[in-house]
């Protein structure tokens, strides 16, 4: 997540709240009412969406896109709450804990779903236990790239430079745990490739050192902030990291394509509510969320940052974070990594 996002950025109401839990009705159109228990009309209250993250990334770009338009379309302010450090646990930490109650959401990413159940020994909270999976946002392909100075012109090349000196070739990421380490070290595996992972603080200083071409011959990067300089010339991008090609980037191979078998990892964002939050709730968050997503002008403009939009229903959701989590634990216990 890094800074350079900021100039994409739509603000959004602000507001404080809690609320009381309902029941609901059948229907869960935009335009369709849930009562609470006192009679009101869901939403009652202002809406709160929970951000793991500084201003300015991935996730907080996806929930102001969502936010600004449901305030629009309900009536009620929706504010977002950034709550960032300690890898995203902070923010799950206080929806795991919040009342069921549909106006608390929580806009999360791969790290706090599918990667820290494996990668911490003990967390506050419990994917499984403490959620109820709303819809699939968006997901941000990976980007293998080299400096614009480095020989490798195509995957083959750089396996062929790796190969040639076992150890010499080191690839950086923004941070250990982070889908892009752990994407490396897949690769690192699929490719049977000894390869030296830099862990930065973040992906400024990553992409920084990438476009330094000194310390990291190359990495995995999330494409909005790399794209620019792709375009420019100033890093090559050899490989995309999902099972499919971008239209972001339709000239970018996929890892599958270049032999990788099997080789799929993002970043994905994901919208969830407290586990027990009624089913009706639930489903009529799905349907706005998901007709905004569907939303031509919502589309283009996170497009641009470098997403693929991809809502589902909140079974789907289910399936493909547990499948997520299966494939990282694998990851994390053969490379070792660990932040506690």
């Amino acid at each position: 997540m890094t800074l350079a996002y900021s100039l994409l950025l739509t603000v959004a109401a602000a507001a404080v709240f809690t609320q009381p839990a309902w029941a609901q009705d059948a229907s869960t159109g935009p335009s369709t009412e849930l009562r609470t228990g006192s009679g009101q009309a869901f939403p009652a209250r202002p809406i709160r969406m929970l951000v793991a993250f500084a201003p300015g990334g991935n996730t907080d770009i996806l929930a102001r896109a969502v936010g600004t338009r449901m305030t629009e379309s309900w009536g009620k302010p929706v504010v977002v709450d950034n709550r960032p450090g300690g890898s995203g646990i902070m923010a799950a930490e206080i929806v795991a804990k919040a009342a069921p109650d549909g106006h608390t959401v929580f806009v999360a990413s791969t790290g706090e779903l599918s990667i820290n159940p494996s990668l911490f020994t003990r967390l506050p909270y419990d994917v499984q236990r403490d959620y109820a999976p709303v819809t699939l946002g968006t997901v941000s392909p990976l980007l293998v790239i080299v400096h614009a100075s480095f020989p490798a012109r195509t995957l083959k090349e750089l396996l062929d430079a790796a190969r040639a000196k076992p150890g010499a070739l080191s690839y950086a990421s923004v941070g250990v745990g982070t889908p892009q380490h752990l994407s490396g070290e897949l690769f690192k595996m699929a490719t049977r490739t000894q390869i030296v992972h830099i862990p930065y603080k973040g992906g400024a200083p990553a992409t920084t050192a990438l476009l330094g071409g000194v310390e990291v011959q190359f990495g995995f990067v999330g494409m909005g902030p790399i794209i620019p300089h792709v375009k420019s010339g100033r890093v090559r991008a050899l490989a995309i990291s999902t099972a499919k090609r971008s239209a972001a980037v339709p000239e970018v191979p996929t890892l599958q394509e270049e032999g990788v078998k099997g080789f799929d990892t993002s970043i994905w964002f994901a919208f969830l509510v407290p586990a027990q939050t009624p089913k009706g709730v639930v489903d009529k968050l799905n349907a706005e969320i998901g007709r905004i997503l569907r939303r031509a002008d919502t589309r283009e403009y996170l497009i641009g940052t470098g997403v693929e939009v991809t809502p589902g229903s909140p079974e789907e959701l289910a399936r493909f974070m547990k499948s997520e989590a299966d494939k990282y634990r694998k990851i994390i216990q053969a490379s070792g990594a660990r932040l506690d």
